[in-house]
């Protein structure tokens, strides 16, 4: 009999806690600066462009193309094993929103300035992940 490995799940802290929100309505949400209107991710406790601390969210497109990305043929997690070769793609989504997911489909066809597509898994009740897929 083999041994059932759980998958992996991110940790939702209290800066990606509106993004995962975001996702589970099939949105991508990054943070807004309201005192100088400076769009950022990686989520922060304040503005990079000025330092605020006036964050809110906004919706991003859920469209881009491939800024880089990386192909694993070793499993960094047992879980992912099964699911090898397997790559993550940083999608530029214009305005310097550039964000990771995996890629779904053939990863010996990713090339940069590919376009992708979001697409949204919901893996429980509680986690949506972000994919991105060639458009």
């Amino acid at each position: 009999m083999s041994e059932i490995i759980a998958r992996p799940f991110p940790v939702i802290n209290q800066f990606y806690a509106p993004y995962y929100r975001g996702l589970k309505e099939r949105k991508i949400l990054i943070q807004c600066c309201t005192a100088c209107g400076h769009i950022q991710w990686p989520p922060r406790d304040l503005c990079f462009e000025c330092h605020a601390n006036q964050l809110s969210w906004t919706e991003v497109p859920q469209a881009g193309k491939v800024y880089t990305y990386s192909v694993y043929y070793r499993a960094f997690h047992p879980w992912f094993k099964q699911h090898l070769p397997m790559a993550a793609v940083v999608a530029d989504l214009g305005e310097g929103v550039r964000i990771l997911g995996n890629f779904l489909g053939n990863v010996e066809e990713i090339v940069c300035e590919m376009e992708v597509k979001a697409v949204f898994e919901d893996v429980n009740d509680e986690i949506t992940l972000l994919h991105w897929e060639k458009a």
